[in-house]
C-alpha cells in the first residue's frame, strides 16, 4: 500500500482566515513553518510576529510565552498527521487488510512520514530538550500529550483485529509493545537528523533502519508471515 500523504507538506497557511479563532491558527501555522525551518532555538517571537503580520504586542497578549506558542505548534502538527492517518484507516483500500497487516502499514506509515518530514523530525527531538529543560509541567502538554497518544487506538485497534482473525499468532502485552517499537523508530528518525558523529554510525543505509525496526516488529508478532 502507497503513502496516503506522507510527503505532503505538515504547513498550510490560510492567507483569508478572518475570525479571531482562525487568525490565531495562522499566527500557529507561520510559527510552524518557521520552527520547521529554523529550528526552534533559531526563531524569535519577533520573527512570528512579522511572518504573521502582527505587532509583538499583539503575539504576547495571545502567547504570554515563546514556549506556549511551542506546544501550540507541536500540538498542530501531530494533529495533522493524526488526521492525515486516520484518513488512511478509514479507507477502503486499509479496511480490506488483515490485522496484522494493517498494523504493518500503521508502522510503515511512521516510517515514511519520519523520513519525508526530517524537520519535523528535529522539531520533536527540540521540543522534548526543552520541555526538560523549562520543566513545562504535565498539565501545560496535556494537550501535546493526547494528540500524541491518539494513535495508540489505531495501532492497539489493528492489533486485535489481528488475534481475532489469525494473522497475529503471538500475544504481547500490546502497550509495552507499541512504546517500544514507537520509541525506537523516533529515536532513529532523530538520530538520522543529528547526523553522523563517529564513522560507525555510517547512515548511509539510514532509512532501511527504520524498516527493519517494522520487519522485526511484525517478525515478533507474525512470525509465520515472513
Amino acid at each position: 500500500m502507497d503513502a496516503f500523504a506522507a510527503t505532503a507538506p505538515l504547513v498550510s497557511i490560510d492567507v483569508l482566515a478572518s475570525s479571531a479563532d482562525a487568525r490565531d491558527r495562522v499566527v500557529v501555522e507561520h510559527a510552524a513553518a518557521l520552527f520547521l525551518e529554523r529550528g526552534i532555538a533559531g526563531v524569535k517571537m519577533t520573527d512570528i510576529a512579522e511572518a504573521a503580520g502582527i505587532g509583538v504586542a499583539t503575539l504576547y497578549r495571545h502567547h504570554s510565552t515563546k514556549t506556549n506558542l511551542v506546544i501550540l505548534v507541536g500540538t498542530h502538527l501531530w494533529s495533522v498527521i493524526n488526521v492525515r492517518i486516520r484518513t488512511l484507516v478509514e479507507s477502503d483500500e486499509f479496511l480490506a487488510l488483515d490485522g496484522s497487516s494493517r498494523l504493518c502499514t500503521l508502522l510503515e506509515e511512521y516510517c515514511q512520514t519520519y523520513a519525508a518530514h526530517s524537520d519535523f523530525v528535529r522539531f520533536v527531538d527540540e521540543f522534548d530538550h526543552l520541555a526538560l529543560v523549562e520543566h513545562v509541567s504535565p498539565a501545560e502538554l496535556a494537550e501535546y500529550g493526547a494528540e500524541v497518544d491518539s494513535f495508540y487506538v489505531m495501532f492497539e485497534d489493528a492489533y486485535l483485529l489481528g488475534r481475532q482473525d489469525g494473522s497475529i499468532t503471538r500475544e504481547v502485552d500490546f502497550p509495552v509493545f507499541y512504546r517500544a517499537v514507537a520509541h525506537a523508530l523516533m529515536g532513529i528518525a532523530e538520530k538520522l537528523e543529528r547526523g553522523e558523529i563517529i564513522p560507525s554510525d555510517d547512515f548511509s543505509n539510514g532509512i532501511e533502519e527504520l524498516g527493519y525496526v517494522v520487519r522485526m516488529a511484525h517478525a515478533l508478532l507474525a512470525p509465520q508471515s515472513l
